[in-house]
């Protein structure tokens, strides 16, 4: 980790640190039960896809799997309030946070704190903000893919937590705004 250093052209403020996500995280993905076996489908479990990370809190999914589905395959159950990311296609470097406990394909990265390193919005943010990098870091031709290697060596600017909590309290009053002025126009 880089104390107060830069990232190219970025100097941190007091307290930051230049490091890497997996420095201060873990990754890790989920799995596809076999679509040959239809008694794997239609269960309980929510099983998100990389193309339903569409908003920033993810709080229902387009399929179910069942328990022996989850067994059998290389799926888990990651808990609410979990950050995510599109590893594939399309959706590379698309985020979310799980509002439900919920499992996932393969083509999505789970990413846990270590010692609460981060706020799950906080590193959101972030992830949002770089999406492009995330592409350009991508490859492969017709099905570009980014690998969780390339996520755990993603530059990140660590805050101090409280520092943390007014970034994205001030990024959701923007927001705010924002949509109130798309309102007035419309």
């Amino acid at each position: 980790m880089a104390e107060n250093g830069t990232q190219g052209e970025w100097a941190l403020p007091d307290g930051w640190l230049w490091t890497t996500i997996g420095e201060v995280a873990e990754t890790t993905s989920g799995g596809t039960p076999l679509r040959k076996h239809p008694e794997y489908y239609g269960g309980s479990i929510p099983w998100i896809k990389s193309g339903e990370l569409e908003g920033e809190v993810i709080i229902s999914s387009e399929e179910f799997i069942t328990e022996e589905g989850l067994s059998s395959s290389s799926a888990r159950i990651f808990p609410k309030g979990t950050p995510v990311v599109a590893l594939y296609g399309a959706t590379v470097g698309k985020t979310g946070i799980l509002g439900l406990d919920a499992a996932t394909n393969q083509a999505i990265c789970a990413i846990f704190a270590l010692h609460n390193a981060f706020t799950a919005k906080f590193i959101t943010y972030w992830l949002k903000y770089r999406r492009s990098e995330l592409i350009e870091l991508s490859v492969g031709g017709a099905q570009p893919n980014i690998s969780q290697r390339i996520i755990r060596a993603f530059p990140f600017p660590l805050a101090p937590l409280p520092e943390q909590h007014r970034i994205v309290a001030e990024i959701e009053t923007q927001f705010t705004r924002l949509d109130a002025g798309v309102a007035a126009l419309e």
